[in-house]
């Protein structure tokens, strides 16, 4: 299956098999891809805790499952809380990983000479500010970026995920004794779908033309409708939720049969 496929087929799956275990190697797959993701200065801020329904405390499961709503977290099999380490920014770290990126040739030219400017110039701007870096957007985009990565592989091994924030997500952080560096981000529901991925058709999204400006705000990027066919026929555009039968849970009759379908 094409990427453009992948990413037109994925959905937020809310209703899980309870009876069929993830497999283990899955989980491993997901976390390899999240570690994978770009980063700044591959510092690598991106951990996370799996958590199996079998194993957890029932403590820990009633934090993870609030009382309204949230019904995939009633089903799912494995959860994988996702936080940013703070600590990946401390100076030496950050410092340690730049160098690194020039003993692997892919910062500068001369690796001796690299980590030497990296050293003389950049450590002393970023001692100053590594703390206000380690919160800060783009140290949360990485961590998206980690997760959406893990996101698509769960959906080519045949996994359903869905994404959460949570009232009590500080309450899992402590009852999983994370460290004081870590920040809670989300929880992600992981299982095998007892839904299909076609059934209720593409989750309609905000237009296009309310997100996307071109030169300033306020100028819509306009798409051209030739590109929208294309990933049409790619399968990444696809037919929009409601499908006209999603409501089929009322019966219907096929004339001389009688028949509930």
């Amino acid at each position: 299956m094409e990427l453009k496929e992948v990413l037109g087929r994925r959905r937020s799956i809310r209703f899980y098999l309870p009876h069929r275990p993830v497999e283990r190697e899955k989980i491993q797959k997901m976390l390899e891809a999240a570690r994978r993701a770009s980063c700044v200065g591959n510092v690598g801020n991106t951990s996370a805790i799996v958590i199996w329904r079998r194993d957890a405390s029932p403590e820990l499961m009633q934090a993870i499952t609030p009382p309204l709503g949230y019904q995939q977290m009633q089903t799912a099999p494995a959860f994988i809380f996702w936080y940013a380490d703070t600590d990946a920014y401390q100076i030496d770290n950050w410092i340690e990983r730049l160098c690194d990126l020039a003993d692997q040739r892919r910062l500068g030219v001369d690796a001796e000479a690299t980590k030497g400017l990296v050293n003389r110039a950049l450590r002393p701007f970023f001692g100053a500010m590594w703390q206000e870096a380690a919160v800060s957007p783009l140290a949360m985009m990485d961590v998206g970026q980690a997760v959406a990565q893990a996101t698509l592989i769960a959906y080519d091994e045949g996994l359903g995920t869905c994404l959460m924030s949570s009232p009590r997500l500080e309450q899992v952080a402590g009852l999983l004794e994370l460290p004081a560096t870590a920040i809670p981000v989300c929880i992600q529901s992981v299982g095998y779908p007892a839904e299909s991925w076609e059934a209720g058709g593409q989750t309609k999204k905000r237009p296009f033309t309310d997100l996307f400006f071109e030169n300033s705000h306020g100028a819509s990027f306009v798409p051209d409708q030739a590109v929208d066919e294309e990933l049409r026929s790619a399968k990444m555009l696809q037919d929009e939720a409601p499908l006209p039968w999603r409501d089929g849970g009322a019966c219907v009759r096929d004339e001389g049969v009688g028949a509930r379908r």
